[in-house]
């Protein structure tokens, strides 16, 4: 299986926006530069809905323009709910706030005054805030995705994948993400760390600094599940996360059943101890080589006893039904024709009902 293990690059938001001046509410200026910054290190622009379909994202800004008070509106653009002007909070030259609001995509107007008077009001299109799903992944090379097969074709302003660098690819997660955003009208984000050539038994041991063996990964730095931890750390604080999409199976046919699911049983427990979440859930994909073959069935048989008796963990794409040259371009990996189909598959299993099985991670930072 193609292997590369990379760290993400953290990708920086702030964009510097002109503030003009406008007396009038309903004419707000747009996009103009040089006046009005959002704070994208300290602001949360992007987080998790809760049950009741709602999020609190953080707004953090400044202006070098003269102002005694601020306001924000934000203006829904994907689904979601207008809101009222609301007041933040200033200190010096910046403005914050923390808002509840509905699931969907906004931009933000900002008003600023001058004692009574309205010094400028600015529609701010390039600096969205988002509440929808946030997703991350568990998996091998199928997961990470191998180039040149990716498909890039997907709406990046409603739907952020966040890569292990700009080197790696998106494989098809950007295709599932623009499917679930049209279907739902929320915005999606899914942090995609697979890792190619692991094994299910390889994140387990290494989650708890077991030693085993491999040319690949240091299981004394706890390869590769550390680099997924990392990130889960740094990153589900800010956003939360709905839940975890795994993708195992076709590395594992030389493991045991048993060592299949006891390890994936340990990797599972392991984060949701390390996020403070014992109801995190896992959506398990089926996912082997699909051809029935002696060696291939007792992998089938632990995704299926997985998915019978671990608590919180939910069927996901059936992959082992995506098979054959048309879809696999080496008999393993998905050519484009395979990638749709994943896609496809994946958007299947995220019917309405399915989001009230998963309780998420919210924001806690």
């Amino acid at each position: 299986m193609l292997y590369r293990f990379l760290t993400f690059l953290a990708i920086p938001l702030c964009l510097s926006l002109f503030i003009s001046c406008q007396k009038e509410e309903n004419n707000p200026s747009s996009n103009q530069q040089g006046n009005i910054q959002i704070d994208a290190s300290n602001s949360r622009t992007f987080v998790q809905r809760d049950l009741n379909n709602q999020g609190k994202i953080v707004l953090v800004g400044q202006s070098s323009l003269s102002f005694t008070s601020a306001q924000v509106k934000f203006k829904n653009v994907l689904g979601g709910k207008e809101s009222d002007w609301l007041n933040l909070s200033k200190e010096g030259a910046q403005f914050k706030g923390e808002f509840a609001l509905q699931a969907g995509g906004y931009y933000p107007e900002i008003k600023l005054m001058q004692d009574s008077k309205t010094v400028s009001d600015t529609l701010l299109t390039q600096s969205p805030f988002k509440v929808g799903e946030v997703f991350a992944v568990i998996g091998h090379s199928l997961a990470e995705g191998q180039p040149p097969y990716e498909l890039t074709d997907y709406d990046k302003k409603w739907c952020e994948i966040i890569k292990y660098s700009d080197n790696n690819v998106v494989a098809f997660w950007g295709r599932l993400a623009d499917k679930l955003k049209n279907r739902y009208q929320v915005p999606i984000r899914i942090y995609s760390t697979g890792i190619g050539g692991s094994t299910s038994e390889q994140w387990g041991k290494s989650a708890l600094g077991l030693e085993f063996s491999s040319t690949l990964f240091d299981w004394k730095k706890r390869y590769p599940y550390s680099f997924f931890e990392n990130k889960l750390l740094s990153e589900v604080p800010r956003s939360g996360l709905r839940a975890v999409l795994v993708i195992h199976g076709e590395n594992d046919a030389t493991t045991s059943m048993d060592n299949i699911i006891k390890y994936t049983g340990i990797y599972m427990d392991y984060t949701r101890n390390i996020l403070q979440s014992k109801n995190l859930s896992f959506m398990l994909a089926r996912s082997n080589r699909g051809l029935n073959k002696t060696e291939d069935l007792h992998v089938q048989e632990a995704q299926n006893v997985i998915l019978k008796t671990f608590p919180n963990v939910i069927e996901g794409a059936n992959l082992q039904s995506v098979v054959g040259a048309g879809f696999r371009w080496d008999g393993t990996h998905f050519n484009f024709a395979g990638l749709e189909e994943a896609a496809r598959k994946w958007d299947i299993v995220f019917d309405p009902k399915l989001f009230s099985q998963m309780t998420p991670i919210l924001r806690s930072r």
